[in-house]
């Protein structure tokens, strides 16, 4: 059986891989790890979660927004493209307030779907009941799928 000799550097972490793979390799990973998140930027939106599924003369989109009220929803239509806005502010807390845990995202929420057909702007219709967007957006009646009649010469 052969043994492996594994010279360690103290003033470097050990690494899992660090027996099998050469020096300069490892020292070009940390660097290459320790650049990636010194270059990290948190986005100021989330994309809230949403299904989006086509009916017989319309498409519904549903979209998850939890922790947001009615208030604070913006819905718009511009082309063939639905936007939806929303925000979460935070709650205000006494000064002397110590957390344990702040995991709940707040913040702004973002999202624009392209549409597959041209919808009536006119008769689009949205609730929102218990953190969930349902819109509703009729097709257009140039988007509906007309019969056409076959005709015997």
């Amino acid at each position: 059986m052969t043994a492996i000799t594994v010279r360690r550097n103290l003033n470097r972490p050990l690494t899992v891989m660090e027996p099998f793979y050469p020096t300069s390799f490892l020292e070009d990973l940390e660097r290459w790890v320790g650049d990636t998140w010194e270059t990290y930027t948190p986005v100021d939106h989330i994309h809230p979660r949403l299904d989006m599924y086509e009916g017989k003369d319309e498409m519904v989109v549903k979209a998850e927004l939890p922790g947001i009220t009615k208030e604070d929803i913006d819905i718009s239509l511009e082309g063939d493209s639905l936007n939806i806005k929303a925000e979460k502010k935070q709650e205000s807390l006494a000064e002397d307030t110590t957390y344990y845990s702040c995991e709940r995202y707040y913040g702004q929420y973002f999202r624009t779907v392209t549409l597959p057909y041209p919808v009536d702007s006119e008769k689009v219709s949205s609730t929102f009941e218990n953190g969930l967007l349902e819109i509703r957006l009729p097709k257009a009646e140039e988007a509906k799928a007309k019969h056409i009649e076959v005709k015997v010469k």
